[in-house]
């Protein structure tokens, strides 16, 4: 069998089974419609947070502008107290807990983590979801709505330093509030960090006050206690001119220290009670979300594709089985037959 007879043998047998290439297509075409119609509709919300980080004067640095210009990456931390990766911070697993474990007053007061669960049994069976058994122990419910969490949120820091955060579900409120959630929960940390250092720097600068004063208190009463000792003495002598010089050189050296030392008290109190939250949401998660699911449309096509492509193999195997059969029992043969001797050379 030639090639030319394969095609045309081909071509035949399917012109004469056309009906069942059709068929396989159209049950392939209603499969997949079926496949994408099953499919669940998500949702997702964008937000962007940035911080709100003082600044001793209103000039732009140079780092700042490299960042901003691209030039240069954009730190991942919003402040110098909190030296932490905030994209670790917000897909760590302490932060996505505290998210499952909090309430939302909008939503019947439930906790998220039931709120995850429910959403997610609401979408169970054929190319679905796989059902989760609510457990009776918050801690492991808490659990599995961490771990759900973890594949359906993401977070990252474009190259101006804004920190962007999207969350998908397919429930538009459950986007919105959990997505207020994790701004929330990020934003408590950092507060609390801020005011953690400052409540250290505070006690830290009220201790070292208190001591220099107390070692005032002493050289005070040196001093005195030096005073009434050579009362009767002749001061111009160095045996007794020259302690008091000494102990007036300490007094005058520690009272400075002890100035600079209750100037950083107050500065700490000071910083200690205007502590704010350092992070500000810029787009809200709310209003339009980016919607994402199966096209019918899309995945019936596919399916008719794939379907016709499918029968056409199977209708013309059958040719294409024997051209490949021929084509073997040829090789076959032709490696089977005896070699031809070479000629004798001419004689000389």
């Amino acid at each position: 069998m030639t090639n030319f007879d394969l095609i045309k043998n081909l071509v035949k047998r399917l012109k004469k089974f056309s009906w069942v290439i059709l068929l396989v297509a159209v049950a392939f075409g209603g499969l997949f419609f079926f496949i994408a119609r099953q499919s669940v509709t998500n949702y997702t919300a964008k937000s962007t947070v940035f911080p709100l980080n003082s600044s001793s004067d209103n000039t732009i640095s140079t780092s700042a502008i490299s960042n901003i210009l691209g030039l240069a990456d954009a730190p991942k931390s919003f402040s110098a107290e909190a030296a932490i990766n905030i994209v670790e911070l917000a897909a760590s697993r302490s932060t996505r807990e505290a998210v499952a474990s909090a309430s939302i007053p909008a939503l019947k007061n439930k906790k998220i983590a039931l709120l995850l669960v429910e959403e997610h049994n609401k979408y169970t069976g054929f190319m679905q979801n796989d059902p989760i058994k609510i457990p009776f122990d918050s801690a492991d419910l808490i659990n599995i709505a961490t771990d759900m969490l973890e594949k359906t949120f993401s977070a990252k820091i474009n190259k101006n330093g804004i920190l962007e955060l999207y969350y998908t579900n397919s429930n538009r409120d459950i986007v919105k509030e959990v997505s207020y959630a994790f701004v929330n929960k990020i934003s408590e940390f950092y507060t609390n960090i801020k005011k953690e250092k400052a409540q250290v720097d505070f006690e830290f600068a009220v201790k070292k006050a208190d001591s220099l004063k107390s070692i005032l208190n002493v050289l005070d009463k040196k001093a005195i206690e030096l005073d009434e000792s050579t009362f009767f003495t002749n001061e111009e002598l160095k045996r007794f001119r020259l302690p008091k010089i000494n102990l007036e050189n300490d007094k005058q050296t520690v009272q400075s220290q002890y100035y600079y030392a209750v100037n950083n008290r107050e500065a700490a109190a000071y910083k200690l009670q205007k502590e704010t939250p350092i992070i500000k949401i810029l787009d809200k998660p709310e209003g339009s979300f980016i919607a994402s699911s199966k096209s019918p449309k899309i995945y019936a096509l596919a399916g008719i594709l794939l379907g016709a492509l499918i029968g056409a193999v199977l209708v013309g195997w059958k040719v294409i089985s024997q051209y490949v059969g021929a084509e073997l029992n040829k090789a076959i043969e032709k490696a089977q037959q005896p070699k031809a001797e070479p000629a004798a050379p001419p004689a000389a």
